[in-house]
């Protein structure tokens, strides 16, 4: 029996009920694969509902504005997905009349549709036999043949895809490559597979050989920096100082509290003097009241709020701390940890 038919038989079997499998939209495919980038299905299913929910297809979000766009994405991260999803909803307007196209080359064309989010839509939503090749696909393949050139790398990109295309029977394209993504996401896992309940696992390379644990092999890791930062909170009535993100800074377009940036660390004397310097504001800053811990990238960050008042705003502005206000995540982790502390 083949890989494809190992695999459709237990997928068959074991796939798991999530929403996006209960539908061949292409634009809610495409809206899952792109939240799914990087992030865990749990963190996916809320925002997948309420996104469709309100952006049921690419005209309306093609139409969103950018603080729209923010509020869609909230607790997904990685704003720049949503911008690209946007970019491609509106080339999908301008060039399809509002209809995520068919053919390969149209999809390959449109922005934010890489190899990857290409084959799933295509596969998925329209049956064409296309590999998508995620990070969970990478690690079942690199076990099964024991490749040891690194994940990530050129080399292993081309054989990885050349043996997925392989696999790939023409008809159930969509099934398969779910399957595939399904195994690695589950049996395959990262840390103690559990080899016993995979399909494929009679010629398994890293089984056989016991390299379970060493394969894929990975490129080393960026080094995790720890970072402490601070920011004041300054409130009037229901609104808050801050400030919009520029374009071409991480997290671009979103709310921020003051503070000297939020990979920079000062004092606590030095924070008005900080604020000062960037916003040009006057600030007089009080009492600690709130510690939050957040990562961005490969930086662990501790983060001071502190409470403060203002007698001139410089270049900040007074933005709601309301639910369709793009606060950044660390915004409105201090938000919430300084209400808690206050009841």
């Amino acid at each position: 029996m083949t890989e494809a038919a190992r695999l459709l038989r237990w997928f068959a079997a074991a796939r798991r009920d999530l929403p996006w499998r209960r539908t061949k939209d292409p634009w809610a495919i495409w809206v899952s694969e792109i939240m799914l980038q990087q992030t865990r299905v749990e963190a996916v299913r809320e925002p997948f509902a309420r996104f469709l929910r309100r952006y049921p297809e690419p005209a309306a979000f093609a139409a969103a504005t950018d603080d729209e766009v923010m509020v869609a994405w909230r607790g997904l991260g990685y704003y720049r997905r949503a911008r690209l999803l946007r970019d491609g909803a509106r080339a999908v307007v301008a060039r399809h009349a509002g209809r995520v196209p068919d053919r390969l080359d149209d999809l390959r064309a449109l922005p934010g549709v890489g190899p990857y989010t290409l084959g799933a839509i295509a596969s998925i939503a329209f049956g064409h036999p296309e590999p998508a090749v995620d990070g969970n696909v990478e690690r079942v393949i690199a076990r099964h043949r024991g490749f040891t050139a690194p994940i990530g790398t050129s080399a292993a990109r081309r054989t990885i895809r050349a043996v997925a295309a392989d696999w790939l029977p023409r008809r159930r394209a969509g099934d398969f490559n779910q399957a595939l993504m399904e195994l690695g996401a589950t049996v395959c896992t990262p840390t103690s597979p559990r080899c016993g309940d995979c399909p494929i696992a009679a010629d398994c390379v890293a089984r056989t050989e016991r390299r379970t644990a060493e394969l894929p092999v990975r490129r080393r890791p960026r080094a995790t920096v720890e970072v402490t930062a601070r920011v004041a909170l300054v409130g009037r009535g229901d609104r808050l100082l801050g400030y919009r993100i520029p374009a071409g800074e991480p997290n671009e377009g979103q709310i921020e509290l003051p503070g000297p940036g939020t990979l920079r660390d000062c004092d606590p004397d030095d924070l008005a003097a900080a604020v000062r310097r960037r916003f040009g504001a006057e600030l007089t800053v009080g009492a600690l009241v709130a510690t939050v811990r957040h990562a961005i990238t490969h930086h662990r960050i501790t983060l001071h709020a502190h409470r403060a008042t203002v007698r001139r705003k410089g270049c900040l502005a007074w933005f709601p701390r309301t639910p369709d206000t793009p606060w950044t995540t660390p915004s409105r982790k201090v938000f919430a940890r300084s209400d808690a502390l206050e009841a």
